[in-house]
């Protein structure tokens, strides 16, 4: 992807339909990097700056993502609580939040892409 991006971990026969810059509330900081959505799976990779300082990457099938919505800002800033952040309810009862630009575009192509 680039010097500043690393390319996601792609599984066999899996490619990327759509990218998104986004932060990823990682514990109390939003973590910079980029939301890929494959046929398979949702996956976040942190740009090179933040996974030197702890950021990690994440991924979620499809299947296993229950709810698409928002989170309400909570105030911290650090976190991207400032503003409206996407969010994802998993199967497995944990949620995640993440900064996008046109969060409800986001979610209309999430919901789209679940939905099969």
């Amino acid at each position: 992807m680039g010097i500043w991006l690393k390319s996601p971990g792609l599984l066999d026969h899996e490619t990327v339909r759509w990218k998104k810059f986004a932060n990823r509330t990682q514990g109390n900081r939003a973590v910079g990097g980029c939301l890929y959505l494959t046929e398979r799976r949702l996956i976040f990779e942190p740009n090179r700056f933040d996974a030197v300082t702890k950021g990690r990457s994440w991924s979620a099938w499809l299947k296993s993502i229950e709810s698409v919505g928002t989170e309400a800002p909570n105030g911290n800033g650090f976190s991207g609580g400032l503003r409206t952040r996407l969010r994802l309810d998993l199967d497995d009862g944990h949620s995640e939040c993440f900064v996008v630009n046109g969060v409800q575009d986001v979610i209309t192509e999430l919901d789209r892409a679940i939905q099969g």
